[in-house]
């Protein structure tokens, strides 16, 4: 997953303590030997952006285009719709 993608799903708060990713972590295995799987586990700070395979079962660029937020990082300001507010005198 892209570094700026992640720093921005983090800032937005798309992606907390509660939210599940599939990534590769490190596992002591058989014979004492320490291993990366791919397991499911709930996303701590620990965890690198490089290592991330997918958020909420959908590919990271999925997760962000949902949120409007491009595959980069980056956001569109998008423009507002519908009557002017009046201005205050």
């Amino acid at each position: 997953m892209n570094s700026n993608l992640y720093a921005t799903l983090v800032e937005r708060d798309l992606i907390n303590d509660n939210t599940v990713v599939k990534a590769y972590v490190s596992t002591r295995g058989f014979h004492e030997g320490i291993y990366e799987a791919v397991k499911n586990i709930h996303w701590h700070p620990g965890i690198a952006a490089e290592k991330i395979i997918d958020i909420e079962g959908m590919d990271p660029e999925r997760f962000a285009k949902s949120y409007n937020i491009k595959p980069d990082g980056t956001t569109k300001a998008h423009k507002k719709r519908g009557r002017k507010a009046k201005q205050l005198a």
